[in-house]
Parts: C-alpha cells; sequence; structure tokens
C-alpha cells in the first residue's frame, strides 16, 4: 500500500499574516511589494502568502548580539547630551 502524501498547508491572507506578526495588512502588502516576502495571487485580487514563505521571512528575522554584554569594556563611558530646546516660532 503507497504512502500517503502529507496534506500541504494552505497559504495565509495578507490579514492572517499581518495578526500572526501583529501588524497592519499595509506593511505585509508593503514587504510584498518590495519582494521581502513571497506571495502569489488567485485570480486578479486574490493575494496568498505561502506558510514556508512565512516561516523563511520570521527565521530571517532573527538577530543575534554581536557583542556579549560580558566583553564590553567597564571604563568606556557614554555622555548623552540633549539639543537645547528652541524657541517658538512667532
Amino acid at each position: 500500500m503507497p504512502e500517503a502524501n502529507p496534506p500541504i498547508p494552505r497559504p495565509l491572507t495578507v490579514e492572517q499574516v499581518a495578526e500572526r506578526w501583529g501588524c497592519s495588512d499595509n506593511h505585509v502588502r508593503n514587504l510584498i511589494k518590495r519582494g521581502e516576502l513571497r506571495a502569489f495571487r488567485l485570480g486578479h485580487r486574490l493575494l496568498r502568502v505561502p506558510t514556508d514563505a512565512v516561516v523563511e521571512y520570521e527565521q530571517r528575522q532573527v538577530v543575534e548580539p554581536t557583542l556579549e554584554p560580558a566583553y564590553l569594556p567597564v571604563s568606556d563611558v557614554i555622555v548623552i547630551s540633549h539639543a537645547r530646546e528652541r524657541g517658538r516660532r512667532k
């Protein structure tokens, strides 16, 4: 008896991706437009995002620290100064 193929996950709508990431629909559409997130059209209007494209994008967004805090020199001092507030225009 042949093995059954695993089910193919359904692609997500732009709205579903936005809800998953906690962002706006327009942000997801902009990522697609810039080519940062793969998507395809069903017909003329419907836009769908493959689930593997969502996972790939999420994995690319993982940021790893380049320098461990333990390796920062203790003697360095950071000075933060604020710009003087401008007067109001009349």
